[in-house]
């Protein structure tokens, strides 16, 4: 650095810097006498320029212009001061006073002291607060109307759920099936755009394989057989400035992954039938029971689609290690059951360590069928562990059969097993076709029974 580069520079920069400065400067010698005052804190005092220069700072003091003095108190201590001051006897401030030693740090050279406005602070602070409760009361409603129901509104999970609500990055949600990861995309999507942006889902398990690609890209009138006349816009369209959720997102077969991944790369793709280049911007959320990893190494799931959606990984817990989230969601749905029949349930001491006993395998949708089973068959108005019993002892399910501890009604019987089938197969495979395969049944009534059992 050039050694003589302040000399370009005028004279008089650093009294032209101070003087323009925000904050009060005050500066005195080693005896306490004013040597500079900057036009803030002349403001402050209220006192004129020529009357503080050459002053004695404790006579100032004794005056009331402020007091006590961090000058004063600097001198005494020889080190730095923080305090409160009073300013003409009602503006309170916060002085930060600061010695300068000579050469061999024996002697105080000078006192230069800065304040700020404690009332000015005070207010930003009452502002930054007011802010957060805004935010917080935001983030409630957000968690509201996503149906998201927590515990403890400080849990990891939620502070890591509204961290990455605002990044337009891909998201990829991962966990059993029943944790919630559909209600989790809806609050991430209305904690970054609220209402006023679209939130499209689609589930790649349910829909066959050759309709998927129109139901992701949209078709161009008479595209193919059944068509509609003009044509038909997909999701991802429909989903344009908002997000696009895609679930089961392993079902995706993978002729359409290359696609989904050329979109993701460009946000460009054409319709089935079509040959015009359509451009969107949209969020992505997908989420996943399964294993994309091991998918990608068996040759399952493209590798590059895999780090493409997994831009942010987000893991939801089985509801069986969420035991706080257990006792808001039982609550939750209890008073669901309750406003739905009209009735005014409870839960005795039993059912509450029963369901905390369960391992709940079906995670949160299960919780919620058992609680609504309970309270419509419940006769009493607190449900005990027995009615809870209806669903999770009557029937003991083991490898192979349902096994029923007391004779219940037939079509009682059908319905549960029904359930019970294409539900633990499902559990198993994670894929729609092989589950149609296994129970002998079409894909359609597979699709068709998971929403039946599983609403």
């Amino acid at each position: 650095m050039d050694k003589d580069i302040l000399k370009r520079y005028d004279e008089n920069i650093y009294k032209i810097m101070a003087e323009n400065f925000g904050d009060e400067i005050f500066v005195t010698d080693g005896e306490g006498i004013v040597l500079f005052v900057n036009p803030a804190a002349v403001e402050v005092i209220g006192k004129p320029l020529d009357e503080l220069i050459g002053r004695d700072v404790r006579d100032l003091v004794k005056e009331n212009y402020f007091k006590p003095s961090a000058t004063v108190e600097v001198l005494k201590q020889r080190k730095t001061v923080n305090m409160i001051q009073t300013v003409r006897g009602d503006k309170h401030v916060l002085v930060t006073g600061v010695p300068i030693f000579d050469e061999f740090h024996e002697k105080i050279k000078m006192v230069i002291s800065t304040t700020k406005d404690v009332d000015a602070i005070n207010e930003l602070l009452q502002t930054i607060e007011i802010q957060r409760e805004e935010i917080t009361n935001l983030w409630s409603i957000a968690f509201e109307e996503a149906d998201y129901v927590v515990g403890d509104k400080n849990s990891e999970q939620i502070k890591t759920l509204m961290k990455i609500a605002p990044l337009d990055m891909p998201v990829m949600i991962q966990g059993e099936t029943g944790v919630g990861k559909e209600v989790a995309a809806k609050a991430i999507h209305l904690l970054n755009y609220g209402k006023k942006k679209p939130f499209v889902k689609i589930n790649c398990g349910t829909i066959p394989e050759n309709l998927i690609e129109s139901e992701l890209f949209g078709y161009e009138k008479g595209a193919f057989t059944g068509a509609e006349r003009e044509g038909k816009k997909g999701k991802v369209e429909l989903a344009g400035g908002g997000t696009l959720f895609l679930d089961e997102i392993g079902e995706l077969p993978l002729s359409l992954q290359i696609k989904l991944l050329d979109f993701l790369q460009d946000g460009s793709f054409t319709r089935v039938g079509g040959t015009k280049e359509h451009n969107i911007k949209t969020r992505l959320i997908t989420a996943t029971n399964r294993d994309l990893n091991k998918m990608c190494d068996d040759g399952q799931f493209r590798k590059d689609l895999y780090y493409r959606i997994n831009a942010i990984p987000y893991y939801i817990q089985p509801l069986k290690e969420r035991p706080q989230d257990l006792d808001a969601l039982s609550k939750h749905f209890l008073t669901i059951c309750n406003n739905k029949y009209g009735t005014k349930k409870a839960f005795s001491e039993s059912a509450i360590d029963m369901m905390h006993k369960y391992n709940w395998p079906g995670n949160i949708r299960e919780l919620e069928h058992t609680i609504e089973h309970a309270c419509v068959m419940s006769e009493e108005h607190m449900i005990s562990k027995d009615d809870l019993g209806l669903t999770m002892n009557d029937y003991v399910n083991t490898d192979s059969d349902i096994i029923f501890k007391r004779i219940v009604p037939l079509k009682e019987a059908k319905l549960y097993a029904e359930k019970y089938l294409v539900n633990i197969a499902y559990q198993k495979y994670d894929n729609t076709y092989k589950v149609a395969e296994v129970l002998g049944i079409d894909q359609s009534t597979v699709v068709k029974l998971l929403k039946k059992h599983n609403k």
